[in-house]
């Protein structure tokens, strides 16, 4: 095992890396090409995976995720502001019979002008919006359907920004079951910059609500808030080995006023300290984690203070190190190989735990021809 692993290592070091985290590898949406105009393509979107996690300690169990999911479309770009994209989204886990999703895939993006568009139907998920692994788990592109609603973009010079909801349920009157949708704003305001130096304020807030008023369930309206803001450094270094390092500082913040349902808390807060820096072999970040009674429904739950197979069991105080590697090759043009690991130490339990992947990308267009 160790020679098998040592092989992959020196072939993906002989040849050209690119620094990749992990978010990044829900990066496949793309903006509205205007050297496409009146193009008809077909466009392949594939993640191969195999995640393996091995947690300690009584606040989540170790699993393991191995499979592919595979997203044909045809995309017609009507103009430098509207491109329509038309095709399904099948999820398969390895050595399971049928498909755990399958759904069909439809979005159309408008670009209103230059700093803002609009996206109806499924949704531009690149970098999971930006948002903390503590408020959305990266994971998450491996096993959830993707999102369906509304979303805005805005970018300016000071500026990136952007504001979503999906829906995860939508009822009909009668329902026996609620609603379920999420809200969210994410991104960056830019405070100073110069050919060295960026310092920005993240901005990051989700609403996860479950309700309705035309159902007939008899379930109590619940929605859980989470926030996060702080302060972000980033140095280029100008150093071809060490390209960028980043010092950054994130406060938190859960509520849930309709109270909890069935979890423990109804308001929590944690502190968050990463070190993190680009490198030619890959990019490796250092997280000191500090939360009490943090919930997060969406978050990586290594981090919450609620059990994952106990609702019941808490701990109101997680304070942990958390250290993560990652790294992506490209093999031809469009097609990429990537890699990542992780190590948790539970500063207050001793417990020590991690997790590695391996991945697949694909995402390529094939021209059909000009209509």
């Amino acid at each position: 095992m160790k020679q098998v692993f040592l092989s992959v290592i020196l072939f993906i070091l002989a040849n050209q890396i690119i620094a990749q985290d992990a978010a990044e590898l829900n990066s496949s949406y793309k903006e509205v090409d205007a050297t496409k105009v009146k193009n008809l393509d077909f466009r392949i979107e594939s993640l191969s995976f195999f995640l393996n996690n091995e947690y300690m300690g009584d606040i989540v169990d170790g699993y393991t995720w191995t499979g592919a999911w595979f997203r044909p479309k045809l995309v017609y770009t009507f103009s430098d502001k509207l491109k329509m994209e038309a095709g399904g989204h099948f999820l398969r886990y390895h050595s399971r019979d049928n498909f755990t999703i399958s759904r069909p895939w439809f979005s159309a993006q408008y670009r209103m002008n230059e700093k803002l568009s609009v996206i109806f139907g499924n949704l531009n998920q690149n970098s999971n919006h930006g948002l903390l692994k503590q408020l959305w788990e990266p994971e998450r592109i491996l096993t959830d359907a993707p999102e369906e609603g509304i979303q805005f973009l805005y970018k300016s010079k000071y500026m990136n920004l952007q504001a979503w909801s999906s829906w995860e349920q939508l009822i009909l009157r009668n329902d026996p079951f609620q609603e379920h949708f999420t809200i969210g704003v994410s991104g960056d305001v830019q405070i100073y910059s110069n050919s060295n130096l960026r310092v920005s304020i993240p901005l990051q807030a989700l609403a996860y609500h479950k309700g309705g008023e035309i159902d007939s369930s008899s379930l109590g309206v619940v929605t859980h808030y989470n926030y996060a803001t702080g302060l972000k450094l980033g140095f280029d270094t100008g150093n071809d080995f060490f390209r960028k390092v980043d010092f950054n500082t994130f406060w938190l913040g859960y509520k849930c006023p309709d109270g909890p349902e069935p979890l423990l808390y109804s308001k929590g807060h944690a502190l968050s300290i990463v070190v993190s820096t680009e490198t030619q072999w890959g990019n490796f970040s250092l997280d000191y984690w500090n939360g009490y009674q943090f919930v997060s429904p969406f978050g990586k739950k290594i981090f919450l203070s609620v059990s994952d197979n106990d609702l019941l069991l808490s701990q109101d105080d997680r304070s942990m190190l958390a250290f993560n590697y990652s790294l992506k090759k490209q093999i031809v043009p469009d097609v990429h190989f990537a890699l990542q690991g992780e190590a948790f130490y539970d500063l207050l339990n001793s417990d020590f735990s991690f997790g590695f992947g391996f991945y697949l990308l694909i995402n390529h267009d094939f021209f059909l021809k000009k209509i």
